[in-house]
């Protein structure tokens, strides 16, 4: 017993040491390389859909022999974030083991940025000293130039093929998440920036915070800032003009949820609302939505469309990856889910949705005044898929704001699988099935574009207005006063 007891001891001292390595050798580094490429190929159904294969390759044997030398944990990480985001896809990414990072304990930079017209500006400021105004002008990092720092951080994003919009949108509005993987954790960093409507330059000190310090901050500091999901209010009486805010495609009850059933008891609620009003004009906010629960797409449509509708078009996945959707233990699906799934094109699995009228419009509650959809690169995923269908539907009278971050096409998404790379121990967050959106027309656009284009800009930081919200309104009552229909 008591040689058990060391051999277990000693294996436990093994695997924890393993799990907290600080440096790994080339071949350890080239293994995971090589582990993380196969897994890819066998189980992501976006490989090589938007790079192809020898482009891939060819990028990944010229990294492979980059590696000669021992490298840091965040070293490797840069390494293998690049194999991650070469794929290309959004829904793909990589991410530290819970052993090695304790998200509570940890600290971030305590500021949120954001890009305009080539200059970065504070966006949140959650450090101790609330003297760095919002709007504030960011100069350098750590003395390093901010430009440069943001060109670094952006190679970390994924993003679907490439998109630049989301890059900004990413590196700006999860700055602390990006910076420490760049730099890792800090006790505190230097921050140069130029207060607003100031010539001078200021350089402070400043102490990094955990997530439970700045959330603290937030809701003393910034709490008007914050948009509840579903939130309905009249902002105009007079022309019957309400905004609606969708956050996500999620709402769950804090007990036993099934199927997101609160989420569609609030929406229900809140189209009620919409009909006493009698609102005429509807602004669906969904600025930083990146998606949810995808049978709440249909469950909003339902009141906004005026013609039954399907959601998906076609899921399909790969052939190889049939045992790790349909896991051999759970003997059933992995018995029946083969007939789910009937064709067959080369290397993967797929089924099509035939009818095109699966979505019925809702009787009672059904909206048909005019709405108009504001969006930004935050847009992703289960909110992509609302708002391209929406479109096709003809349900938006104007999309307004900024590019979306997902694909009109569809996205790799539906189900996933989180594995661990066998030395360094990164996650990697991999999609497992392919969803195609049912759409009737062709959108030319492979990111949906807004009708009119309007960016953020310094003003809003500086008086906390919001411009896009201000111009709809005015496109609403100059339509009005015009008497457009």
């Amino acid at each position: 017993m008591k040689q058990l007891f060391l051999l277990f001891l000693l294996t436990s001292l093994f695997v924890h040491a393993q799990n907290k390595k600080t440096i790994f050798t080339p071949e350890e580094v080239k293994q995971d390389m090589s582990f993380l490429k196969k897994r890819f190929e066998k189980i992501h159904p976006g490989m090589y859909y938007y790079v192809n294969k020898e482009a891939y390759n060819k990028m990944y044997d010229s990294l492979y022999n980059t590696v000669n030398q021992p490298l840091s944990y965040l070293e490797t990480y840069r390494v293998l974030s690049i194999l991650v985001t070469n794929v290309m896809d959004g829904h793909t990414n990589i991410k530290f083991d819970k052993t090695r990072f304790d998200v509570k304990k940890a600290k971030y930079v305590p500021f949120y940025l954001r890009k305009i017209n080539n200059k970065y500006y504070i966006s949140l400021n959650y450090a101790r000293d609330s003297t760095i105004l919002r709007g504030s002008e960011v100069l350098a990092f750590n003395d390093e130039p901010i430009n440069n720092l943001m060109e670094k951080l952006r190679s970390y994003v994924s993003s679907d093929i490439g998109n630049e919009a989301v890059k900004n949108y990413s590196t700006t509005g999860a700055f602390p998440s990006y910076f420490m993987k760049k730099y890792g954790e800090l006790d505190s960093i230097k921050i140069t920036y130029r207060l607003p409507n100031n010539d001078s330059i200021i350089s402070k000190k400043v102490a990094c915070l955990t997530n439970a310090e700045i959330n603290k901050t937030s809701t003393k500091r910034y709490k008007y800032l914050t948009r509840p999901n579903l939130a309905l209010k009249i902002i105009d009486s007079v022309n019957h003009i309400a905004k609606f805010d969708i956050t996500e495609f999620t709402m769950t009850s804090k007990f036993f949820d099934l199927n997101n059933r609160k989420f569609k008891r609030v929406l229900r609620a809140r189209f009620s609302e919409i009909k006493k009003l009698k609102v005429e004009h509807l602004i669906i906010d969904f600025r930083a939505n990146g998606g949810g629960y995808i049978p709440n797409v249909g469950r909003f449509l339902k009141y906004l469309s005026p013609k039954p509708f399907t959601l998906v078009d076609t899921i399909s996945f790969k052939k190889k990856a049939y045992f790790t959707l349909f896991k051999p233990q759970w003997f059933g699906p992995p018995l029946v889910m083969w007939m789910a799934f009937p064709k067959r094109k080369g290397e993967f699995m797929y089924r099509v949705n035939k009818k095109n009228n699966k979505q019925k419009p809702e009787k009672h509650l059904a909206y048909r005044g005019k709405t108009y959809f504001i969006t930004d690169p935050g847009c992703y995923s289960a909110t992509t898929f609302a708002l391209s269908l929406a479109k096709d539907l003809g349900i938006p009278e104007k999309i307004i704001g900024q590019q979306v971050g997902g694909a009109s096409w569809g996205s790799f998404a539906v189900n996933w699988q989180d594995f661990k790379l066998p030395n360094t121990k990164y996650i990697v967050h991999t999609p497992l099935m392919k969803m195609n959106h049912r759409l009737n027309q062709a959108n030319k656009d492979f990111f949906l574009q807004p009708d009119y284009k309007i960016n953020r800009n310094t003003e809003e930081l500086i008086k906390n207005n919001t411009s896009v919200i201000d111009f709809t309104v005015e496109l609403i009552k100059t339509q009005k006063a015009v008497g457009v229909k």
